[in-house]
């Protein structure tokens, strides 16, 4: 009976550090890198939003397309 108490102890006492362990070593939210988000611009002819690096600008207007920019001409 005693033998068994001892284990159950130990068993309990590795779980803890187990758990400690897998703690210390997960990485955490704020050193996680996140992904740079650009400008949304919004096309003057249908709407949709893309980002500002892939909009092609006329004036002061984007356009997602040539097609919506020759049409908005």
């Amino acid at each position: 009976m005693f033998g068994i108490r001892v284990l159950i102890y130990l068993i309990g006492i590795g779980l803890v550090i187990w758990i400690l362990v897998r703690l210390a070593k997960s990485p955490r939210v704020e050193q996680k890198t996140r992904a740079k988000v650009d400008d949304m611009v919004r096309c003057a002819r249908c709407g949709t939003f893309i980002p500002r690096n892939e909009a092609l600008q006329e004036g002061d207007r984007y356009y997602c397309c040539s097609r919506h920019r020759n049409e908005d001409r």
